[in-house]
């Protein structure tokens, strides 16, 4: 009896006392994807994926933080990662009663992306009438620093309504065939004689032939790239490339060109 009474507190501190490294039964550790979500995205395609994921989940306060560091350009993104992150932004902030930090935020967006949209499907009908209204002011003020007298000038008219890539070609198409007019009139004007003839003897008058073709080619051309310029200059000035249903498109071919419109 002696034996157990001296023996029996340290059986019981062994039985008790757990081995090194081993939870006890009343300790639940705490999973791993909860400690890596406290974790700040490193990446804007990180942050966009939590952001989505927050989302579909109805998360908006990490919505807003997930998408925020993108948005502000705190993570670099390419421009439609932003545009994906401002998106994110202002519906998340709507939702959580920041009106002001949502129009910024959808405004930007427009600025980057004059045709953006809100899924009707996905985003809900007070977020899509709110980001509308924010559109059309946005559509408004651009509207009221265009000028209509650019139009009349291509392609100052179409770098004027946005459509750059157009700008350029008809810029383009304008100086090639004014190059054109004025370089093979002041040739033919060279060889011009008083009789009526061109070089020495009569010597350029097949060549001032095909000068004169080429001189008559080239005021057409110019002349229907002005018109095209105007016309499509005037039509994208009313109705702005988002919302317009037709096109006015210039087509040029072996021995001629034209102009077609498609609704």
């Amino acid at each position: 009896m002696v034996s157990v009474r001296l023996f029996a507190p340290i059986a019981a501190l062994l039985i008790v006392a757990p081995a090194p490294g081993v939870a006890r039964a009343d300790e639940t550790p705490a999973p791993a994807h909860e400690s890596q979500a406290t974790q700040p995205p490193s990446n804007a395609l990180a942050a966009l994926v939590r952001a989505e994921a927050a989302y579909a989940y109805g998360d908006m306060v990490q919505v807003v933080d997930s998408a925020r560091p993108v948005a502000e350009g705190t993570l670099p993104s390419s421009v439609e990662q932003r545009a994906r992150a401002l998106r994110f932004l202002g519906i998340g902030l709507f939702l959580t009663n920041r009106e002001l930090g949502a129009e910024n935020a959808f405004a930007e967006l427009l600025r980057l992306d004059p045709k953006a949209r809100l899924d009707p499907t996905t985003a809900r009908p007070e977020v899509v009438t709110f980001f509308e209204n924010i559109r059309h002011q946005h559509m408004a003020r651009e509207q009221a620093s265009r000028h209509l007298i650019w139009n009349f000038l291509p392609p100052v008219g179409q770098f004027q309504n946005g459509d750059a890539v157009k700008g350029w070609m008809v810029g383009s198409v304008e100086f090639a065939a004014l190059a054109a007019l004025v370089s093979s009139r002041l040739v033919l004007y060279s060889w011009h004689n008083p009789d009526n003839t061109y070089g020495p003897g009569g010597s350029h008058d097949s060549a001032a032939r095909v000068l004169k073709v080429v001189q008559y080619a080239s005021l057409g051309a110019l002349a229907a790239s002005y018109l095209y310029g105007v016309i499509d200059g005037t039509v994208r000035y009313y109705h702005p490339t988002d919302e317009s249903s037709s096109a006015l498109t210039l087509l040029v071919f072996p021995g001629g060109g034209g102009l077609r419109l498609t609704f």
